[in-house]
């Protein structure tokens, strides 16, 4: 049987179909928001969501940028402390059947050599920030699939996966949605993600699932917004 011919709503800007993780994500918390977004192009202006992002992104960026001044002293300390590794921000693409998972993996190891011709990435890491006792679960389940998606990549790209994934899971206290201010907690969990062939090609191949749900679906939706 031929392989199904997937159409994606976001194309790169050589016409390449692609998925992110943040759009699998959305998929599987409501498909109704997810076509809002997507088929439709509607924006999400909800301010509460937004300031949830901006206080990830400035967290992310004190690191990739190695530049903590916009915190207090002693919580630019805290943040010094916790693990980050040699690379920040890599890109990747996941090639799969049609199109590809798009990424930035948060930090990850400098390449090593492997004998005389090859190298992979030992260790990479995922960034999350949030109340620890609330969000602990949600990154040890088995429903958390964006280690694997990486580790699954620099494979592609090495032949050979990581020997170590995990979270680091930054405290923040706070609520945007009754209009409190957002504010670094000084704690911080490490969850440990392992990593292996079994592990990403389930992943991989639920991926690929919702992929073809999300292209059944905007079939319909193109087909009906033509008539």
């Amino acid at each position: 049987m031929a392989n199904k011919q997937l159409i994606l709503p976001k194309t790169d800007e050589e016409g390449k179909y692609y998925i992110s993780y943040s759009q699998i994500s959305k998929w599987k918390r409501s498909k109704r928001d997810y076509m809002r977004s997507y088929f439709m192009g509607e924006k999400d202006d909800n301010k509460a969501l937004q300031i949830y992002g901006d206080f990830g992104t400035k967290v992310g960026e004190s690191y990739e940028n190695n530049d903590f001044s916009a915190w207090e002293d002693d919580e630019a300390e805290f943040l010094k402390s916790l693990p980050h590794l040699d690379e920040f921000e890599r890109k990747i693409k996941l090639q799969m059947d049609g199109y590809y998972v798009l990424g930035f993996i948060d930090t990850n190891s400098k390449p090593v050599n492997v004998g005389s011709t090859n190298c992979y990435v030992e260790e990479l890491a995922d960034y999350k920030t949030g109340e620890i006792d609330k969000r602990t679960p949600e990154y040890e389940s088995d429903d958390y699939w964006q280690v694997d998606i990486y580790a699954a990549a620099l494979q592609q790209c090495y032949g050979r996966y990581p020997d170590k994934g995990s979270v680091v899971l930054i405290g923040r206290s706070g609520n945007a949605f009754a209009g409190e201010e957002l504010n670094l907690v000084k704690e911080a969990a490490i969850i440990n993600r392992p990593i292996s062939k079994e592990r990403c090609d389930s992943v991989l191949s639920q991926v690929h699932e919702i992929a073809e749900e999300i292209s059944d679906y905007y079939k319909i939706y193109l087909k009906l917004n033509s008539l």
